[in-house]
């Protein structure tokens, strides 16, 4: 971590201050936001350290990006391709976006980051992963488009949100869990339709007749409030229900 002293020191003293002293994810958030915003950065994404199966939502901390572009994010599953994920998970320290360079043959990841600045004022961005004793335990994405970029800012950044991390997950943790809202047997004929099987197929493949798969997927549309499969899908993976 870079050194830093002065008005950056202080700041970043005043933040973790007023962290320890939050006593909700918008509390966090509103203390991370003011200090990341004096340096430039207006929107801001906390991930944490997840299983495979678990959904991109889930493994959301805290997140504060435009409405319109965490949407397109999560309905285009640009988490999958997205240049900035596998690199934050492998990194010992903070990295500019500019930093990541995706070849030619990764055309996806090149459009990500194209949209990200062009459509939505996501031009600079700052990624600081936090480790534990276990390794990677999550990682901080920031935004803008005119921010400062000088190593004592990098530094109060890296400390501060080490800390927001930390209580961030203290909070979740005191929060009920979630309960899931479809049936196992539900779960498991929304997973064979995500990956593209027909009622035939999944019948067979469960040993079910046709007719009690299409039933359960009625069901599972009915307590997911949407009208088509393909809304079920989409809803089922958002609620962490099934995995793609």
């Amino acid at each position: 971590m870079a050194s830093f002293k002065g008005m950056h020191f202080r700041s970043a003293l005043d933040a973790i201050e007023a962290i320890r002293d939050a006593q909700s994810t918008p509390g966090v958030c509103a203390v991370i936001s003011a200090l990341v915003g004096s340096f430039g950065y207006d929107h801001i994404c906390f991930l944490a350290s997840a299983g495979a199966k678990q959904s991109f939502d889930d493994k959301v901390l805290l997140k504060a990006w435009p409405k319109s572009w965490a949407e397109q994010y999560a309905e285009s599953n640009f988490y999958a391709f997205d240049p900035v994920a596998p690199r934050i998970r492998q990194s010992p320290e903070s990295f500019a976006w500019s930093d990541i360079q995706p070849s030619a043959t990764e055309p996806i990841a090149n459009e990500i980051m194209r949209i990200a600045a062009t459509d939505y004022g996501l031009k600079h961005g700052l990624c600081t992963p936090v480790h534990g004793l276990n390794g990677y335990q999550a990682g901080v994405s920031l935004a803008g488009r005119d921010v400062d970029d000088t190593s004592e800012a990098r530094a109060a950044i890296e400390l501060v949100t080490m800390y927001a991390v930390n209580r961030l997950v203290v909070i979740r943790s005191r929060q009920p869990a979630r309960r899931p809202i479809l049936t196992q047997r539900e779960r498991e004929v929304m997973s064979w339709v995500a990956a593209g099987k027909t009622a035939w197929d999944t019948s067979a493949i469960l040993k079910i007749s046709e007719d009690t798969v299409n039933k359960t997927v009625s069901m599972a549309m009915h307590k997911l409030n949407v009208h088509t499969r393909a809304q079920a899908v989409a809803e089922a993976i958002r609620n962490g229900e099934i995995a793609l």
